[in-house]
């Protein structure tokens, strides 16, 4: 029998698995990505019960070799539990479903975690919410290498100037544009990230272009979600 281990983790999703049980696949400080089975999880007196719920921030113990690990203990903060507004629920899940496609399984990505914890964080403060998920997609895409160039335009390499105005073009940067009124000094901001600076138009722009070339151009399905929700 394999050694139980522990962990800090974040719940991602969670599924059924046969009438009884769960398959968790949650985002742990030490081993990354992962997917865990809660045995009887869905039994009203079951240890797991209640406990797998996602944005807070778990405490468990885990034993297997094989890819799928079986889930042995479970704790977690009930501090923050609570009912949050539909479009905070739209945006935490739309970044938990980020993570699922994003993230390899079993590699360790410890300072991405600790981004993920802040992120939750300013969220449960009631932080201004798209200024937080552009500064979390923004940071993400630059720890995943996905992120792109502030420094020059990707013509001629040229410094980028304050004042000129430019385009985003997705998986390359920044080309100068005299027909944009987006300008060399939100570039800036941007790679500064004061974001607060910036318009959240071309914020979300950027971001929603770029996230859309690392999902080779697939819709997520948080964001049809959303879409309906707004109808």
């Amino acid at each position: 029998m394999s050694q139980s281990k522990s962990d800090e983790c974040f719940l991602l999703h969670q599924r059924s698995y046969g009438e009884t049980s769960l398959i968790a696949d949650v985002f742990t400080k030490n081993n990354g990505k992962m997917s865990l089975i809660a045995k009887g999880a869905k039994k009203p007196k079951s240890k797991f019960f209640g406990y797998l719920v996602p944005f807070n921030k778990l405490n468990i113990s885990y034993s297997g070799r094989s890819e799928l690990k079986t889930l042995t203990s479970i704790d977690r903060n009930l501090a923050k539990s609570g009912n949050t507004l539909t479009k905070t629920t739209y945006s935490l899940l739309y970044i938990n479903e980020l993570l699922i496609k994003l993230l390899p399984k079993d590699a360790k990505q410890e300072d991405l975690f600790d981004l993920y914890e802040i992120f939750i964080n300013k969220v449960s403060s009631n932080a201004d919410l798209e200024i937080t998920l552009r500064h979390f997609e923004l940071d993400l895409l630059d720890m995943l290498g996905y992120g792109f160039d502030y420094n020059a335009d990707i013509d001629k390499n040229d410094s980028i100037e304050p004042n000129q105005g430019y385009s985003f073009v997705a998986e390359k940067g920044f080309r100068k544009s005299d027909r944009s009124d987006f300008l060399g000094k939100d570039i800036i901001n941007i790679k500064n990230r004061e974001l607060d600076k910036v318009s959240k138009k071309y914020l979300k722009q950027i971001t929603t272009k770029a996230i859309s070339i690392c999902m080779d151009g697939k819709d997520l399905t948080s964001r049809k979600i959303f879409k309906t929700i707004k109808q």
